[in-house]
């Protein structure tokens, strides 16, 4: 599984509209909105990204300290 970070997924309506485009999709996913993921099997991140894209999502990598310490 490979946890995406999105930065730009602030509320519950941001949330709901990915929950509806990767489901829509055929991925199977988690969200975290408190820490801004979108977790996914290794074989989807490409697809996944391609439908954050085309939602104005985009997928960042977290800095060194956030990914120690848990901070978006």
């Amino acid at each position: 599984m490979k946890a995406l970070y999105i930065p730009e997924m602030h509320c519950s309506k941001c949330e709901a509209r990915i929950h509806e485009a990767l489901e829509k999709a055929g991925i199977a996913h988690t969200i975290e909105l408190d820490k801004k993921t979108v977790t996914v099997a290794e074989n989807d991140v490409e697809k996944t990204t391609s439908e954050l894209d085309a939602l104005g999502f985009s997928v960042k990598k977290r800095g060194l300290l956030a990914r120690l310490f848990g901070k978006s």
